[in-house]
């Protein structure tokens, strides 16, 4: 086990670096032809290293990437024209230029998006727009920065070379020095990158593409998280823009084209989309074709070839070359990992560690008036409720009662018309709901909303690593938890391979990771079978002793077992309040609800 461990420590750093010191040594030995177009080839795999991050990783589609790699361009000219006499090393300023103002225009960028909470087509509606606006002004704005000039449709023309040491004893590199100077560049991005994956930091943004709404229910701020790969993608960019300037010594406004716009996907596609290792492989590949291709392979028609080649590729290949690799591996491994199907039967004792708290029953939310209207309809209408830090607390109504409507303004996924909402008596009506998750609130909602890419283990580690922020205690909890609800022999399966009553059971497993005060539980028992939900029954009240629960639910026989105190909602207002039995004889809830009994 300790040799596994060791050989997985080396091979997420090791791989890299032995496939960096096989590609130095080609370029080194290469012409030196080949070796300066090859540099222009790792340059753009470090603005497709960006994308992928925000798209592979992240879920979001940026076609304005190349809008941060033609600012690094621009900024390199400028700095490098001006400081290259006091600093010497213009591979230093490159990366330092390129970073900045790659990282402070995504800001701008990702603040407006991400925090406006602006959809996927909107995104990249706005970063295409970006493109358009970018190359415009590049053509019609011509203006000095010191020694440097930005001449409009002209671009800049004295850009310098890269060149290694200090002041005055700096050298320019050769095309094969320049190669490997970048190279260099790269490969400590492209491991940095790794390294930041492989934190919770990365299990987050996993969550984040996956499933943004549930990565925000389990207490995390989906829109910083976002912000700042989108920061770190665009600094990756305006690095490869700095190195491609410096590679060309010149820099036109057409680095800003809707065509370089619509190549920095294709590279992604074409290598393996979230994978990392194919924004370099895609963009060598297209490269290395287009330049052969280019050589009269063809006859001049290289673009019509390249294009119609790309197409076939993506069509036959959707997961890009990597991906070929990959299904070949799953092939020869065809089977691996498929569990059998168990019913869950946890250790409910596990709940008294996982809560370990004295609770006194007293009020911890309020809603008092709340009112929400969807044009003239009145989803919820003026509904004031009061529940406890213990114990369990039923809604129930017919459809269109206003149940939904009312759970989601109180957990913060809509925002009221009117009214308060009260939690230990805060006013956390304008609260996000990751910020009403932090403070004490368990939320599962109707479906079944798991990672299904991620592993049990993981889906519970990230809910309890959101509460602890420590992972060693986040592991113990999650095994706690895994007991608890039965799932501890499929821990290291994939959410998505689990039984629908099994997905129910993690997303409460989750549920509890949080530790919350309150939990509101949307159908809990949907999709069960009978014996799954007799053990809910039976968890559930054994939560209630440490946390208050509420729970929507249209199963009047899995009420009744409850046995708790019932609330009624009629048209967006509170109908009715008792025990299930009281309800049951109460004319009116039979006329809208249950229905009246009929003689045999």
């Amino acid at each position: 086990m300790a040799s596994s461990d060791m050989l997985g420590r080396f091979t997420w750093w090791g791989i890299p670096l032995v496939v960096a010191a096989a590609v130095a040594a080609l370029g080194w030995n290469a012409d030196q032809y080949i070796a300066h177009i090859a540099t222009s080839w790792l340059a753009f795999g470090l603005v497709a290293l960006g994308l992928d991050l925000v798209w592979g990783k992240g879920g979001d589609l940026s076609l304005g990437h190349t809008a941060f790699f033609g600012l690094g361009a621009y900024a390199y000219g400028i700095a490098g024209t001006n400081l290259a006499p006091l600093v010497g090393s213009t591979v230093l300023i490159g990366v330092v230029a390129g970073a900045l103002i790659g990282a402070l225009a995504a800001t701008l960028v990702a603040y407006f998006l991400f925090y406006g909470r602006l959809g996927p087509l909107q995104t990249t509606i706005i970063t295409y727009t970006l493109v358009l606006i970018m190359y415009t002004a590049a053509v019609g704005l011509t203006f000095h920065v010191g020694e440097a000039y930005v001449g409009g449709a002209n671009g800049m023309t004295t850009v310098p070379m890269l060149t290694l040491g200090f002041g005055d004893g700096a050298a320019p590199l050769s095309p094969h020095g320049t190669f490997l100077a970048t190279l260099a560049v790269a490969l400590v991005i492209f491991v940095g990158v790794l390294a930041l994956l492989r934190q919770p930091f990365g299990l987050v943004i996993s969550g984040v593409r996956q499933n943004l709404l549930k990565t925000e229910l389990l207490g995390y701020d989906v829109r910083l998280y976002r912000l700042v790969l989108f920061v770190l993608s665009g600094a990756i960019a305006g690095i490869g823009g700095a190195f491609y300037g410096a590679w060309a010594m010149y820099v036109s406004p057409n680095i800003f084209s809707v065509t370089q716009a619509l190549v920095i996907p294709i590279y992604v596609l074409v290598g393996g989309r979230g994978t990392l290792w194919g924004a370099f492989i895609g963009a060598v590949f297209v490269g290395g074709l287009s330049f052969w291709l280019g050589g009269g392979v063809v006859g001049g028609q290289t673009t019509l070839v390249l294009g119609a080649g790309l197409i076939l590729l993506i069509l036959l290949a959707p997961r890009g070359l990597l991906g070929i690799a990959a299904r070949w591996r799953w092939r020869r491994g065809d089977g691996e990992g498929e569990g059998a199907t168990s019913a869950v039967r946890g250790d409910l004792s596990g709940v008294d560690e996982l809560f370990g708290r004295e609770v006194s029953g007293r009020v911890i939310l309020e809603t008092v008036d709340l009112q929400k209207r969807f044009g003239g309809v009145t989803a919820t209408d003026s509904v004031s409720l009061q529940f406890h830090d213990r114990g369990i607390h039923c809604l129930i109504g017919p459809n269109g009662a206003g149940k939904s409507t009312f759970l989601n303004t109180c957990l913060g996924l809509l925002k009221p018309d009117d009214g308060r909402v009260l939690f230990e008596g805060n006013d956390i009506t304008g609260w996000a709901p990751y910020r009403r998750v932090r403070e004490g609130l368990g939320i599962k909602l109707q479906v079944a909303r798991i990672l299904e890419e991620c592993t049990v283990r993981e889906n519970l580690w990230l809910a309890a690593y959101s509460k602890l922020r420590d992972k060693a205690a986040a592991e113990r909890r999650v095994q706690l938890v895994l007991e608890t609800i039965g799932l501890a022999a499929r821990a290291g399966e994939s959410g998505g391979a689990l039984s629908h009553g099994e997905q129910q059971w993690l997303d409460i497993g989750v549920v509890l990771c949080l530790e919350p005060k309150l939990i509101f539980l949307d159908e809990p028992a949907a999709g069960m079978t009978g014996e799954e939900r007799r053990h809910t029954v039976a968890m559930l009240q054994r939560i209630s002793q440490f946390a208050g629960v509420v729970v929507v639910e249209h199963d009047m026989d899995f009420i009744r077992e409850l046995a708790a105190p019932v609330t009624v909602l009629h048209q967006g207002g509170v109908f009715a309040s008792g025990t299930i039995d009281e309800l049951r004889e109460d004319e009116r809830v039979l006329d809208i609800y249950l229905g009246r009994p009929t003689d045999a």
